[in-house]
């Protein structure tokens, strides 16, 4: 028998983003972080318009024409060899806007493929794919609203889904008092065809919002991100636990729930951008959903936090982060980010004028 539940259940525990409740949408993929500097900052980073073409794959009302040629690359180094990232691109026409493309993928391995009584017969893959187009409208100083539109693609072994999604957010940005502030629906579509046949799996969609403030007079930003705004209780409650009976009183212990401000925290992730310089920065991020969820009873550790570094060196970006799910394991991801108009301005600079 192939191992198949192998793949679902290992997926799930290890790459998703967990603002959902796993195993119920097609496609949870696209919860995850995609670039470097979202993961460090705590996850679902969308409360910036500073010129980031990876934020802005995220939040497309945060797309500028300062973008224009940019490209950039991002990837993750998962346990068990579960591989994933983002290639994107931005390109501005005139008088048109701004278009970002990207492509996103999962790669989940090679998988040993058996009959019912164990026989190898050979190997599989499996992987998730979403290839976008991104554009967003300033409609005034302040206001700019963006949106993407998805193709969806997996395949396991010989099953295959295909699909469309959207993301709509808007954004106000006062560029005078640095405070960013958004709201994101993303992942809204549906699933054409399904891993069998007259089976369309819902997706994971799901309302953010973000709220960032960078000080004057200080070289620190603070976010807080609110995700899944849409469903107020995010725990897990077993439904397997009954109550229970204190042996020495008598009295009956109820199953243990989660109170409001854990209910609450599950839906916020916290992060700090430190700014010393123009060209290095310092990331450091705080998920509560993914230490709580994640976390080894008596050994949290620093499950649910992230860091990250960020530096600029001359036409280049480096950005790193690691996020600790917790401690069996963390995300390692590396990204760099180039714009091929400042390649063009050097080679202009450099060519010599003929007369």
């Amino acid at each position: 028998m192939m191992k198949f539940n192998f793949l679902i259940l290992f997926s799930f525990l290890t790459i998703t983003s967990f603002s959902q409740t796993g195993g119920t949408h097609a496609w949870e993929f696209l919860d995850l972080d995609f670039n470097a500097r979202s993961l460090s900052l705590g996850g679902d980073y969308i409360a910036l318009k500073d010129g980031d073409l990876n934020l802005a794959i995220s939040n497309p009302a945060s797309i500028t024409k300062e973008m224009d040629n940019s490209m950039s690359l991002n990837h993750f180094f998962h346990p068990a060899g579960i591989n994933y990232g983002m290639a994107a691109y931005a390109k501005n026409f005139e008088k048109v806007g701004t278009f970002t493309g990207h492509l996103r993928y999962v790669s989940y391995g090679k998988f040993m493929q058996t009959d019912a009584s164990g026989i190898q017969q050979g190997t599989f893959t499996a992987g998730d794919y979403s290839v976008g187009v991104g554009y967003a409208k300033n409609l005034n100083k302040y206001f700019s609203i963006g949106g993407n539109l998805n193709f969806l693609f997996s395949h396991y072994e010989s099953y295959s889904s295909f699909g469309m999604s959207a993301d709509v957010a808007a954004l106000f940005y006062d560029e005078k008092s640095n405070i960013t502030i958004s709201l994101l629906a993303r992942n809204v579509g549906y699933q054409f065809n399904g891993f069998t046949s007259k089976n369309h799996e819902p997706l994971p969609t799901e309302v953010l919002a973000g709220i960032s403030y960078k000080f004057h007079h200080a070289p620190f930003r603070l976010s807080i991100i609110g995700k899944d705004l849409m469903n107020w209780d995010l725990t897990y409650n077993d439904p397997d636990l009954l109550p229970t009976i204190d042996q020495l009183t008598g009295d009956t212990i109820p199953v243990p729930k989660a109170s409001f401000f854990q209910k609450l925290a599950y839906h916020t992730n916290f992060g700090l951008e430190i700014l010393p310089t123009e060209n290095f920065f310092l990331r450091v991020g705080f998920n509560f959903q993914r230490r709580n969820s994640l976390g080894v009873i008596d050994r949290m550790s620093v499950g649910g936090f992230s860091f990250g570094i960020g530096l600029r060196v001359k036409r280049f970006a480096f950005n790193y982060g690691v996020a600790f799910y917790s401690a069996a394991g963390a995300s390692n991801v590396f990204s760099i980010t180039t714009n091929l108009n400042e390649w063009k301005k050097k080679s202009d600079a450099v060519t010599p004028t003929v007369e």
